[in-house]
C-alpha cells in the first residue's frame, strides 16, 4: 500500500515501518475529515471509495460543508478525478438550497463554482454520465441568477447535457427526472419566456407533456424508492388535473421514510397537495 503523499515534510521523520506508515496515513485522513483539506490525499482505491461514500452520505443528510471538506481534500491529491469533481459540483448545487434567502450573492458564487467543477469533470472524462448530469444541474441552478434571455439559452444546455447523460448511462434515474422536468417546464412557459425561446431557437425546442410523463415514469421504474421522483411526478400530474394519479403519487411520498430535510419538505408539500386535491 502506497503512503499518502502530503504537501509538507512534517511526517518524514516517522520510522519507515509498516505500522507507522499505517498510523500516519489514517491520521492524515482524520485531519482532512475533521479540519479541512490540510493535506494532499492520494488515497488507495479502497480508501477513495470509502471517502466518496462518506461524502455522499453527508451530502444526502444536508451536511454539505463536511462533504466538501472531504472532496476538496481528495481533489488536492488527484485534481482530475472525475468521481471527485462531479461530486463537488453536485454538493455545491445542493448547498444553494440550504442558504438563507438574503444571501443571493453567496448562492451565485456557489452556482458559478458548481458549473466550473462540472466542466472540469467533463474535461477529465467526457464519457462520464454523472459529469454531464452535474453540468445539467449546474445550468439549472444558474437560471436562478440570470436574466430571462440567458435562462432560455441555458435551457438548451440543460436538455443537451441530460440527454448525453442518458445516452452514456440509460439507467441514470436522476437524469430521466431532470429531463422530465425540463420537458414539463418548457410546456408551461409564460408568453414572455416562450417568445424569447422562439427568438433564440427559431422555434421552440421539442418538448411535450407526454414525453415528460414518460420520463417521470422511467425515473420511478429505475429507482422506485426515491421520494423526489414520486413527488415531482405527482406535482406534474396535479398541474394537469389528473387528480387520482397525483393523489396516488403523493401518498407514495408519505409512505417513504425521509432521510434529510429536503425529503421532509417533500412530505410536507405532498400532504398539502393531498388536502388541495381532496382525500
Amino acid at each position: 500500500m502506497k503512503p499518502i503523499t502530503v504537501s509538507t515534510n512534517s511526517l518524514t521523520k516517522f520510522p519507515e515501518s509498516k505500522t507507522s506508515l499505517d498510523l500516519s496515513r489514517w491520521l492524515l485522513i482524520l485531519l482532512v475529515v475533521q479540519f479541512g483539506p490540510v493535506a494532499r490525499l492520494s488515497a488507495e482505491p479502497e480508501n477513495l471509495s470509502a471517502l466518496l461514500q462518506k461524502a455522499d452520505r453527508l451530502d444526502d443528510t444536508d451536511r454539505y460543508s463536511e462533504a466538501l471538506t472531504i472532496l476538496k481534500g481528495l481533489e488536492k491529491g488527484d485534481p482530475r478525478n472525475v468521481e471527485v469533481l462531479y461530486r463537488i459540483s453536485r454538493v455545491e448545487s445542493d448547498f444553494i438550497d440550504d442558504l438563507p434567502d438574503d444571501t443571493k450573492k453567496k448562492g451565485h458564487d456557489y452556482a458559478v463554482e458548481s458549473m466550473a467543477y462540472a466542466k472540469r469533470a467533463i474535461e477529465a472524462d467526457p464519457q462520464s454520465s454523472e459529469a454531464h448530469l452535474a453540468a445539467a444541474i449546474a445550468y439549472g441552478v444558474m437560471t436562478d441568477f440570470v436574466d430571462d434571455r440567458t435562462k432560455m439559452e441555458y435551457s438548451k444546455f440543460i436538455k443537451d447535457e441530460t440527454e448525453k447523460a442518458i445516452e452514456l448511462d440509460p439507467r441514470n434515474d436522476y437524469a430521466y427526472l431532470v429531463l422530465a422536468r425540463w420537458n414539463f417546464e418548457m410546456t408551461q412557459l409564460n408568453p414572455i419566456l416562450k417568445g424569447i425561446a422562439e427568438l433564440l431557437y427559431g422555434q421552440m425546442p421539442p418538448a411535450s407533456q407526454e414525453k415528460a410523463l414518460d420520463d417521470f415514469q422511467k425515473a420511478i421504474e429505475l429507482a422506485p424508492n426515491k421520494m423526489i421522483h414520486h413527488f415531482c411526478y405527482g406535482e406534474a400530474l396535479a398541474k394537469l388535473g389528473r387528480k387520482d394519479e397525483a393523489r396516488a403519487e403523493y401518498q407514495k411520498v408519505l409512505r417513504i421514510t425521509p432521510t434529510c430535510r429536503e425529503e421532509r419538505g417533500y412530505q410536507q408539500k405532498a400532504a398539502s397537495g393531498l388536502k388541495t386535491l381532496g382525500r
